[in-house]
This record gives C-alpha cells, structure tokens and sequence, in this order.
C-alpha cells in the first residue's frame, strides 16, 4: 500500500544549511593542552612506571655487561723558552707557542711512526686487546662452530715482538673475548684470502696493532695554554700508563734526534765553506795590492790615495784664503764709502781701536775745553786763544794723517790676500787634473776592494757560525717537557655508570611518556564529559554506571532499576532526563529520541530504564521500539512479541489495539509488529507524524528506541520527528571518529540534538584518570546511593 507523503513538511533553507554547518563538530587542531597533557600521563601513571622499570632494568643490565677501560693521560708542554749557556742561535729554532704550531705537534703525536715505536717496546703485538690475532674464539660464534665440526679460524702469527719493560701488561687482557658483532662477522662473513708471505703476514698484523693503538690514543690540547695531554684507554690500567709515557718520552726523543741530526749536517756544511772561503779571500787581496803598485794609487795616512789628501789640504788652504779676501774688501769697500762722509771714518773699527787715535782725542777733547775756557776771558785775538786753537788744528791733522795710514793698510792687506788667493788657485787646477787621472784608476781598485771585503766578511761571518754550531753539537734542548708522567687510574674511564645511569633514566621517562602519549593516541574512544563538549561541540547528558555482575545473576538494567531506583545507575537516568529537561527551558520535550551510532551501546536498556524510573513517579510513558529490523524493547521487558508500530502505520491495526503496558513499572510499549519492506519510507509518511502527536497528547513522556544511525537510514527521518535526540556513546568503545559521523548525521538531518549521553562506564577506572567528572558515582560519593 502506499503511503501519502507530508508535502507540507518545510523545506530545507540557506539558513539551515549554514546553521547545520555552524553545529558541526570542529576537528580540533594540533594544539597541546597542558591540563590535559597532565591527566594523560596521570591515566598512565601505572603504564609508565612499567614502561620506565623496564627500560632502566634493559639499561642495568647493558651497562653491567660493558667491559670497563681505564683513560691514563700524560702531560707535554710545547716550551718556546730555552736555557742558554751561551748566546747562541740554534741551528734548529725552537717552536713558537701558536695555535697552527700546537696543531702540528698534536699531528705528530698522532702520527703512525711514534705509535710504531710505542707498539714495538711495549710489546702490544703480544696483547689480546691490541692485536685482534690472538683474541680467543668463543661464545657464540665458537659454540656454533664445535656443533658444525667447524675448524677454527687460522690467524696469522706474529713476529717474536721487542721485549716489553712490564712482563704483566700482555696477561691481563688475554682471555677477553670478542664483542658478538665482531665474531659473527669474521665466521658469517667473507672468507680469508689465500695466505701471503710470513713478511707480508707480519706487516699486515703490526699495521692492524697500530691501527687499534691509534684508536685508543688522544691527544688534545688543554684549553688555551701551551700543555698537550696525551691519553691512552686500555683494559689494563698499566698498559694504558705505560703507552701514555712511552708515547711521551719517544716525542721528546724525536725533538732532539732532529736538532742532532740538524746541528751535524750544518757543521759539515759549514768547515766546507770556510775553506773555500780562506782561499777566495787571499786572491782578492793580492789582486788589489798588485793593482795599486800598477796604479800609482800610493795610499796615505787615512784610506785615502796620497793625491787626493794633497787636494783636499789645498782645497781647505784656498777656501780659507778666500774668505780673508772677501773680508778685507768687505772692510775696504766700508771704509771707501766713509770717506765721503765728513765724520763717518772716525766711527770705523780700526779707527776706533787704534791706540794713537784714541790718544790725539783725549788730548784734542782737552783742547777744545781748554778754548772754550778762554773764549770766556779772552778774545779771538788774544795769543793764549791763537796758541790754544793753533794746537787744536794741529791734533786734527795728525788724527787725520792716523786714518790715512789705516785706510792705506787695507788696501795693501786686500791686494796681498788677492795674490795668495791666485797662486793657490792655479796650484789646486794642477793637482786637481792629477787627481782626476787617479781617479780612474781607482774606479777599478775600489771593484777589487769591494769584491775582497765581501769574501772577507762572509769569512768572518761562517768561521763564527761554525764554532758556534760546534760547539752545539753535544748539548742540545727539546722544545718540549713532560710536564706530568701518566699513573695507572683507579677508576675506569668508560663506562661512566653515573652518566649512563641518568641517561638511561632520562631516556626511559622520555619513553615512558612517549609510550603513554601513544596509548593516549590509540584510546579512540570518549573517557569522560569533558572531552565530549570540547571535541563535539554538545552538550554532554552524563554518564551511566556500568552494572557489572547483575547479568550473573539473572537480571538486567531495566530490571536492577525498578529495584534500586535511588542506586547510582538510577541517579545516573535521573540525572540524563534533569539534563534533557533543561535543555529546552521554553518548550518541554515529550517526544524523545534514543539512538546511537553503532548497536551494544545500551539505547534499548537506557530507554526502558528511563521509561521505567518516570512511569515510577507517576508519569504516563511510553516506549516505541522503532527499530523495525531488530526489535529487543519486548524482550527488554519479557513481552511475547505482537503487532505493533508497522500495523499502524500501514493501517492494519489501532494504537489502542497494540499498545501493552508493562505490568511492574506501569510503563507502555509499542513494540515494532516486525520487519516493513520499506522503513525509511514508512518513518518519512503522514501516519508517522499523526501517530507521535497522538502519543504526545496522551502521554507525558514518549521514548522512541530506534535502530543504530551508522547501520540505516530509518533514524535520520525519526529524529527530524522528535522534539529531542539524544545520541548514547558506550565509554571507551565507541570511536571518536564513529561518534562525529553520527552526530553529523544527525546535524544534517536537521536533528535538535539535546545532547550525548556516556553509557556503561567503568567508574572505578574512570576516577584514575583526572577528569572533572572522574568522581561521580564513585568515592565518597557512593554513600548518596544504594546498592
């Protein structure tokens, strides 16, 4: 029969669509909670404290079984200082004290040739430790090898080694055995070549002790001064001391092999060339004394020919004598331009130092006061003023007639100085061209020279540089001093348990957590209120105890709550349906839809028990088993299975006619009445609609119980037609994932989703895990509750 669809129903708007889209549970990004962080690793606080135990008891275990080393470390100082007994340069300079000099001494202290002498007095060709030859077979490997009549590996034998200084350094380390990795590759691996030669064999065997010696050698440079510390690890703490000052003492060794070796080379070189030298020097000098007798180039008191001396004599005699020329005609040409003057000849020098001059004016003062006395008593033409002025005249002439011999002195004292200046001039142009002659003579006897004085310095210069290095040669210095010898440790080096210990602790918190962030990461399902409303985006409804053990004895959820309506599971269906009510404040909802998104998640027991606590109270109820293709409500309720829900809709019977009523609780049922070939469309019809408001109006409550949403379609129409739904997640089972895809369907159907309800919870286990409803039904809670 077909059903007439409601073509009055609303259709779906833009609005819609976006309010749809706006109630959608958000995909939370990659943020880290630090609340919640917390709580994880409280929840696996037991998991962790496991996890950590077993990785520190794996460290244990690994670090005990660990062969200890012992690190034995000599101390070198690059010393550019040298004690000198005598102020002499070193053939070999000393070393500076430079970061590129300390890199090469540290090269060297590395290098294969040192380590080759400290192998061969040590013996460490003969130790098990060094020389992997002689390293016994066993273990494993050797196990392996006596079940398969296998023969052992022949190893190369080594030559008969120097003799060591210390007998018990090659016991000690005989009978270690090899680390597994190396044994089972030297049975599992390659085969050997053919054998070589004894001498090739045992060079092979000394490059391989060599090789492992130079792996347990460092040498580092100790911060920023001029010391370097050489250190050894060996399984024997006196190998290890002894290779560290055997190493040292070859180095200082080598410092003055190299100076010796330097010192003698220069000496030789050195005798060589002073003999050379001697006889390169004597046939210079002969050659320049040859050429001087050829020459004429007589030498004088100073280095200097004896004709050159002449003319600088000369040259100084004729210099000087011109300078008293030009004096004298300085003076002369003074006193010339004086005698023009009327008194100006009296002021000259001569004048004024002439002793006779000086006389005839003091007498000529005192007559001329003589006068002017007289001139005051007497006339012009008394005889004492004509005697008195008759003397003045008279000492006038002779002061004149005195200047006259002075002025006629000059004159003869400037022609003598003019004939002396003439004559030295002409001699000096002759010795001067004889001079000239000699010169270019001596161009070539100052080459001869020059060439003698050379050789004759060089000479010098070597002959002292070689009784220098001569007397070097048995006293010289190392660059370099032990500044502190190496002593067998006490302590081994490796493994350093402490440090190993707190690594291993740190690492096995860090795994311990890692382990927990994974178990966290694979727990997909919802442990607790609060992770629902904050990755749902719902309101959460509560959670439902689980009830263990009542199936044991033969009862159900429905039946434990007629019995204990004030238990925690009733408080807990209580609870949901307070939350149902104050999710809508303005229109109280009647007609309430359970579902969930996969079966076993308790819809069906939540809905009797819900229908069952109301009825209870008095309220009229009734539940509809809408899940058509596997209906359980009647077997919830031990009710023989009848018409119901599909007779109606399809018209074969009335409600009144189908409607039971449950004879403990008072509740109603409609049971399914079986299997349409249709669902979807008979939930989507009209007499679907008319049925519910009828219930509505009748009852106070109206539980529909219908089939999971993730296994058909028939519940996307039936929420569209409750006023409420709420969607029931079994705690922990349940994916999160599962959960978001049925809430959007439900979104999508244009569902009022009042909230999400957690069933079957483990209460005792979710107080672990920090929550802020970890407490609830548990704890000091349980005393508001009965059994």
């Amino acid at each position: 029969m077909a059903l007439a669809r409601d073509l009055t129903r609303p259709t779906v708007t833009l609005e819609d669509i976006t309010e749809s889209e706006a109630r959608r549970p958000s995909t939370p990004g990659v943020q880290i909670d630090p609340i919640e962080f917390a709580r994880a690793l409280w929840r696996r606080k037991w998991v962790m404290l496991y996890a950590g135990f077993a990785v520190m008891l794996v460290a244990v275990m690994l670090i005990g079984a660990l062969t200890p080393r012992y690190t034995a470390t000599a101390y070198v100082e690059i010393n550019p200082r040298q004690t000198r007994v005598v102020d002499f340069e070193a053939v070999l300079s000393g070393l500076p004290a430079d970061t590129a000099t300390m890199e090469t001494e540290i090269q060297i202290l590395r290098s294969r040739k040192l380590a080759e002498k400290t192998v061969a007095k040590l013996g460490l060709e003969r130790n098990p430790e060094f020389n992997p030859g002689l390293r016994a077979e066993s273990g494993f490997v050797g196990l392996i090898r006596s079940l398969i009549g296998a023969e052992p590996v022949a190893e190369p034998v080594a030559a008969e080694p120097a003799k060591a200084t210390t007998a018990e350094n090659t016991t000690e380390s005989a009978l270690r055995e090899r680390s597994f990795l190396d044994r089972a590759l030297s049975y599992f691996g390659p085969k050997r070549r053919p054998a070589a030669s004894a001498e090739t064999a045992v060079r092979d065997e000394r490059e391989k002790v060599i090789d492992s010696f130079l792996q347990r050698l460092t040498v580092l440079p100790e911060g920023r001064s001029r010391v370097i510390a050489i250190s050894v690890e060996s399984e024997n703490p006196r190998i290890a001391a002894a290779a560290a000052n055997t190493l040292a003492d070859f180095y200082i060794v080598a410092q003055l092999e190299a100076k010796f070796e330097a010192t003698k080379r220069a000496s030789a070189w050195l005798s060589e060339r002073v003999f050379e030298l001697r006889v390169e020097v004597d046939r210079a000098e002969q050659e320049v004394e040859a050429y001087r007798q050829r020459s004429g180039l007589i030498q004088g008191g100073s280095d200097a020919t004896l004709a050159s001396e002449q003319v600088s004599d000369l040259n100084r005699q004729f210099v000087t004598e011109g300078t008293k020329l030009a004096e004298a005609e300085a003076r002369l040409r003074q006193v010339e331009q004086l005698l023009g003057q009327s008194s100006g000849i009296e002021s000259m020098a001569e004048v004024l130092d002439s002793q006779v001059i000086r006389d005839l004016r003091r007498q000529e003062a005192e007559v001329e006061r003589l006068v002017a006395e007289l001139s005051t008593e007497f006339g012009d033409k008394h005889p004492r003023m004509i005697n008195a002025r008759a003397e003045l005249r008279d000492l006038r002439t002779k002061v004149k007639i005195e200047v006259d011999k002075i002025v006629q002195g000059l004159r003869n004292e400037v022609a003598v100085a003019r004939a002396r200046s003439r004559s030295m001039g002409g001699s000096l142009e002759n010795l001067k061209s004889e001079v000239g002659r000699l010169n270019a003579s001596e161009v070539q006897l100052r080459a001869f020279e020059r060439e003698a004085s050379a050789s004759r310095a060089l000479l010098e210069q070597l002959l002292a540089r070689s009784k220098e290095t001569s007397s070097q040669e048995d006293f010289q210095q190392a660059d370099a001093s032990i500044v502190s010898e190496a002593a067998a440790p006490e302590l081994p080096s490796f493994p350093k348990k402490t440090l190993l210990l707190l690594v291993s602790f740190v690492f096995a918190s860090i795994a311990s957590v890692a382990v927990a962030m994974v178990l966290e990461y694979l727990d997909l399902g919802f442990r607790s209120m609060d992770q629902i409303e904050r990755q749902l985006g719902v309101a959460p409804l509560g959670l439902v105890p689980a009830l263990k053990g009542i199936r044991s004895i033969g009862k159900s959820p429905q039946d434990y709550i007629l019995e204990n309506p004030t238990s925690a599971y009733g408080e807990s269906v209580r609870s949901m349906h307070t939350n149902l009510l104050l999710s809508d404040l303005v229109k109280r909802p009647k007609v309430v839809l359970l579902t969930s998104a996969l079966p076993n998640e308790g819809k069906t027991s939540m809905a009797v028990s819900l229908g069952r606590l109301q009825a209870q109270v008095g309220q009229r109820v009734v539940i509809v088993d809408c899940d058509v293709r596997q209906p359980s409500v009647h077997k919830a309720l031990n009710m023989e299975p009848g018409p119901g829900l599909v007779q109606c809709l399809l018209g074969e019977a009335g409600v009144e006619d189908v409607i039971q009523q449950d004879p403990e609780s008072g509740v109603f049922v409609l049971q399914a009445g079986g299997t349409p070939p249709n669902p979807p469309d008979l939930f989507d019809s009209i007499p679907m609609q008319k049925l519910l408001t009828t219930l509505a109006r009748k009852y106070d409550l109206v539980i529909l119980d219908s089939a999971p949403l993730l296994a058909v379609s028939d519940t996307l129409f039936l929420a569209r037609l409750a006023d409420k739904t709420v969607l029931i997640v079994r705690w922990v089972r349940t994916r999160r994932e599962t959960v978001k895809l049925a809430l959007n369907k439900l979104l999508d159907a244009k569902s009022d989703v009042a909230g999400v309800l957690l069933s079957m919870v483990d209460v005792k286990g979710h107080a672990q895990y920090g929550f802020s409803d970890s407490g609830a039904y548990h704890g000091k809670l349980t005393k508001y509750y009965t059994n």
